[in-house]
């Protein structure tokens, strides 16, 4: 079969695992697969389970959209949450037959959740959708208006955020009764249960002056019922991911110390004993961040978590190190880590049966990612989701390479070939630029990386100072002075490639998105060795950048206000729209209307800075989609978004 390169369109032939969870004998695993819709312009989710066989069993089929399965303790249900509209349910289905069952009813939106040992309850994070009439007068319409007192109000992707607060609840499975066992004034978040079915941890900020004492989270455990609340000890600072030891004696929890630091820090595994005494980290020596940082367009979104071992002696947990995302376990007692499983592949989700097997949804540079289960030292692959259409395109494999960065440390980029290539011939080259800054490029797959491929064009893509997978220190160099450090990499970056690959120096361009965005902005200020760029949901103006949903937290993450002396006038310098003038790059940028993590605002001011200026910029602007464009905007403007990038890059750079 002639294979073809990998096109726009193809988005919506893609199958994306989501999320999975294994059966508490380890024989059976449950996980969604979720594609896009053209023609309905939606995502949908199904359900299927794999047994011990092999045998794939497809449990909810149609435009359904099934997120966070869990299989019940004694094996008899699984438990899903339907997303309809803009409701969600907690459901049921027999695992031996039957039809779907919709337990809860209630409006609401629900966080992560968990069965109690009995099989009788659900423990769940949940937000009471409350409708006040004076504001919304009339069903489905706007609101007659936004009364606002708080400081946090909004948030991208979500818009204003409710009056309610998340809060613990319990559901009767049997009657589908929901009772609410929390009612803190700032919310209660990211329950767990333990092993007898006695307690309940979770987390919260009690603060009165909440967005001034962001970051002071609190442990508190509850009974089942709801009562006996106390707060557990813990050192302050932000915590979440709470779960409780088999003997339920301790909890362990995902945090890290200095509530009043804003800038980039790493976060631990720490141990607690609830009959007091102090919290220990167990992790303190392991220099990578807990979690997995690695972003590409595939939208992956499942929780990180951690679970102990069924001895109690070990805890599992997921870290982004050099490009990948392995699952490692740390031994409380000599607080020893050890990696389990992970090489140059990104561990999105993992779930783990409490005895000797793993549930692990892998994907890489190459496939988007499929259920693996590990057990015993043992490694299988047990689906291949994307079998046929992988098989029926040219996909470039990345090569990894190091080069000099700022002040001489080692950077990681890689490069991808486009269709065709040959060393006797120049390539144009794009150089991409991840955001967050504090996230981390690695072995995933990335559908628009490999468009530009298919169409020609040699793509580079690193992890310069401020990504995460390098330590702290690396980490944090870009603290307080966004763009310096990483400017010295691309630059040096690219300096190497033009002697290792046949790159056509005069016909580069330079894209990113978010922070990525801003880099772009930085960089066409202070050079014009590109012959184009196209920014997306940039960053633009320091100034009035604190305009975004969190922007509260905007004085501390920099230890300066605009108003303070000498404060105007350091925002300013690190705003790119500061260099507009020096702009020779024609320019394409690209923003979401409803983006409020950088509004789009921050487009208007630099194309009306330089269409003023009589500079070549064109401007793009997505209706109704958020922030989240690339990886979890509707559809039709997920391929829209790329053929206008597409085209500009094929105007302005030769071939």
């Amino acid at each position: 079969m002639k294979k073809s390169p990998i096109r726009i369109s193809d988005l919506c032939r893609i199958k994306y695992l989501r999320e999975l969870s294994i059966s508490t004998n380890g024989k059976k695993i449950a996980y969604t697969i979720e594609w896009l819709d053209k023609k309905e312009n939606k995502y949908f989710q199904n359900l299927y389970v794999i047994d011990s066989q092999n045998k794939i069993r497809h449990f909810i089929r149609g435009n359904k959209n099934v997120h966070n399965p869990k299989w019940s303790p004694d094996g008899k249900f699984i438990s899903f949450i339907v997303t309809d509209k803009e409701k969600q349910n907690l459901w049921l289905i027999p695992t031996d037959g039957g039809e779907a069952l919709q337990v809860t009813k209630l409006e609401g939106f629900f966080g992560n959740y968990y069965w109690t040992p009995d099989s009788n309850r659900i423990i769940c994070e949940f937000t009471k959708k409350v409708i006040d009439k004076k504001q919304f007068p009339e069903k489905d319409k706007p609101p007659l208006y936004y009364y606002i007192t708080k400081a946090w109000y909004k948030l991208d992707n979500a818009g204003m955020l409710p009056k309610e607060k998340p809060h613990i609840w319990k559901i009767d499975i049997k009657t589908g009764r929901m009772s609410q066992l929390t009612s803190s004034i700032n919310g209660d978040t990211d329950p767990s249960i333990s092993k007898d079915g006695r307690k309940i941890a979770f987390v919260s900020n009690r603060e009165k002056n909440y967005e001034d004492k962001f970051l002071y989270v609190d442990l508190f455990i509850i009974d089942i019922n709801g009562k006996k609340e106390r707060l557990i000890k813990t050192p302050a600072g932000p915590k979440g991911n709470p779960v409780f030891s088999p003997d339920a004696k301790y909890i362990a929890y995902i945090g890290r110390e200095g509530p009043e630091n804003y800038q980039y820090m790493q976060s631990y595994i720490w141990l607690v004993p609830l009959k007091g005494g102090k919290a220990i980290n167990l992790t303190k020596k392991f220099n990578l961040d807990i979690g997995d940082y690695i972003i590409d367009d595939c939208g992956n979104y499942a929780y990180n978590t951690i679970r102990f071992s069924q001895d109690g002696r070990y805890i599992f947990f997921q870290a982004t190190s050099n490009g990948y995302t392995s699952l490692f376990c740390v031994e409380i007692k000599s607080h020893k880590i050890e990696k389990i499983i992970g090489e140059k592949d990104r561990i999105y989700a993992y779930d783990y049966d409490g005895k000797n097997t793993f549930a692990l949804a892998i994907g890489n540079s190459v496939d988007p990612g499929n259920v693996y289960k590990w057990s015993k030292g043992e490694l299988s692959k047990l689906t291949d989701i994307n079998k046929d259409y992988l098989n029926s395109r040219l996909i470039s494999k990345p090569e990894e390479f190091i080069f000099n960065g700022y002040r001489g440390r080692k950077i990681q980029g890689w490069i991808l070939k486009p269709n065709g290539f040959n060393s006797r011939k120049k390539f144009p080259l794009i150089v991409q630029i991840h955001g967050g800054p504090h996230a981390a490029y690695g072995y995933s797959f990335f559908h628009e990386f490999q468009v530009l491929a298919g169409n020609g064009f040699l793509v580079f893509y690193s992890n310069p100072h401020g990504s995460v997978g390098y330590g702290e220190k690396f980490a944090k160099a870009l603290d307080f002075k966004w763009g310096i450090p990483d400017s010295i990499d691309i630059m040096n970056a690219i300096k190497f490639l033009k002697k290792k690959y046949p790159v056509d120096y005069k016909n580069m361009a330079v894209i990113g998105g978010s922070y990525g965005g801003f880099m772009t902005n930085w960089l066409i200020g202070h050079t014009d060795i590109f012959k184009a760029a196209v920014t997306m949901r940039s960053v633009v103006n320091m100034i009035s950048f604190p305009a975004d949903d969190f922007g509260f937290i905007f004085p501390k993450e920099f230890s300066r206000t605009l108003w303070e002396k000498g404060g105007l006038e350091w925002f300013w310098n690190m705003s790119p729209l500061k260099y507009a003038p020096r702009i020779k790059t024609p320019l394409l940028i690209i923003h979401s209307e409803q983006d409020l993590r950088c509004l789009i605002s921050q487009a208007e001011e630099l194309f009306t800075a330089l269409k003023f200026l009589k500079k070549d910029v064109e401007i793009v602007r997505f209706p109704g989609e958020s922030h989240e464009l690339s990886r979890h905007g509707t559809p039709r403007r997920r391929e829209k978004r790329l053929e206008f990038i597409l085209k500009f890059l094929n105007k302005h750079l030769k071939k």
